[in-house]
């Protein structure tokens, strides 16, 4: 778990920051966010992560490499796929 106002916390605030700058041009639609604590678990070309957020076209994903370096991107819709628990491979400090 981290805690609010922790340096993970303020990393985690600047990746999402870039990756809202860098989202698709070609979808201008406001962004959407899940509840911090229902986000759906998600498979997107071989990465497991969380959807943290959605636009009518792409799903904001956040994921932890293999080295545990924390990671967020955009995913076009048809690519994301929830998985079940029991199907997630992804880490369990997202």
């Amino acid at each position: 778990m981290i805690k609010s106002g922790s340096p993970q916390d303020v990393e985690r605030m600047m990746i999402r920051m870039d990756a809202e700058a860098s989202r698709p041009i070609d979808d201008p639609a406001p962004i959407r966010e899940f509840p911090k604590y229902g986000r759906p678990l998600v498979y997107v070309s071989g990465i497991y992560g969380k959807a943290v957020g959605w636009t009518h076209k792409y799903g904001l994903i956040e994921w932890l490499d293999s080295s545990g370096k924390y990671h967020m991107g955009w995913a076009h819709s048809s690519s994301i796929r929830r998985v079940k628990p029991d199907e997630w491979k992804g880490s369990s400090a997202l």
